[in-house]
């Protein structure tokens, strides 16, 4: 049992579903399910009924409610009491991350920081191949990127191996049941990144090691304007599945895996240089366990490095 748990066993408790719930908490829902039967395996009772109009606290939940209640006002007000004793400003690091990583990791990462209130960042959205630049430059501190030039001479940590899905519109693939394989990925017409991204530089190197003949139809960066043409013109894209997750949930496009073999980027943590140590260490370590719950979830199709 930990706090995080039991927020959101509270928060649950307060909204009655885990949909509205998890919105609230700027989580993802499987996460937080899991969350929730972490916490009732180790205590050995049921907390909620589980019923079609929502969850409903057992006795034993409302038991543990007013006491959660009290410690976590407990929590905070010895937060409150110490910020007094808090003489050393908060450093600024700048942290650079692509749309996936940006969505799925950079909420939890604030919350996380703003409770140990070490640091304060300033996020900037782009493509890996620019973020690495910049960190070789030195405008960025950190950054989120997949598959950079390796560099011994720059901090650097593996977060996670990130498995793309083939996505199109509504009833042509299915819901993730059956995998297509790589080789069939030329019967498909495709909606794809410009050939100055990482991911479209990656398929293309790819498809000539299988020999296979992609069909691109339009080359489309913005992710948003990809999911419209998709589903307008009956294109098909290969995705991080973690930007489509919750269109996925709702049925608004099917998907399928991608094997023989799979196509992984790897998301790492980058620094500049001349970055003090016990910086990129808060960031990595405050990271790792949030990769770790999406990991477990299975949510986004990641693995561990």
């Amino acid at each position: 049992m930990n706090l995080k748990q039991l927020r959101y066993f509270a928060e649950v408790a307060r909204c009655g579903s885990q949909t509205s719930a998890a919105q609230r908490l700027n989580v993802s829902q499987p996460a937080l399910g899991l969350q929730i039967r972490e916490l009732e395996a180790d205590l050995g009772v049921r907390l909620f009924h589980r019923r079609s109009r929502g969850m409903e606290l057992t006795a034993a939940g409302k038991e543990l409610l007013g006491r959660t209640d009290r410690v976590l006002r407990q929590m905070e007000e010895m937060r409150q009491a110490m910020r007094a004793f808090a003489e050393v400003p908060r450093r600024r690091l700048s942290l650079g991350t692509p749309p996936t990583p940006g969505k799925l990791l950079v909420p939890p990462l604030l919350r996380a920081l703003a409770s140990q209130e070490a640091v304060t960042l300033a996020l900037h959205e782009g493509l890996s191949s620019d973020l690495a630049a910049h960190i070789r430059s030195g405008d960025l501190d950190l950054a989120l990127t997949y598959d950079p030039v390796p560099d011994a001479t720059r901090p650097s940590a593996v977060l996670a191996h990130d498995d793309l899905i083939l996505v199109g519109p509504p009833g042509r693939l299915g819901g993730g049941e059956e995998a297509v394989s790589f080789r069939a990925l030329g019967a498909f017409p495709m909606v794809m990144d410009s050939p100055k991204q990482i991911t479209r530089r990656l398929l293309d190197k790819m498809a000539h090691q299988e020999n296979v003949e992609l069909q691109v139809v339009l080359e489309v960066d913005s992710v948003n304007l990809k999911r419209e043409v998709i589903l307008s013109q009956g294109c098909f894209a290969i995705v991080p599945r973690g930007l489509f997750v919750e269109a996925l949930t709702e049925g608004r496009f099917a998907w399928a895996p991608i094997a023989d073999p799979c196509i992984t980027r790897t998301l790492y943590l980058m620094a500049r240089r001349a970055l003090p140590e016990e910086d990129f260490a808060l960031i990595l370590e405050t990271l790792s366990p949030i990769v770790a719950d999406y990991i477990r979830s299975a949510e986004v199709n990641w693995r561990r490095p």
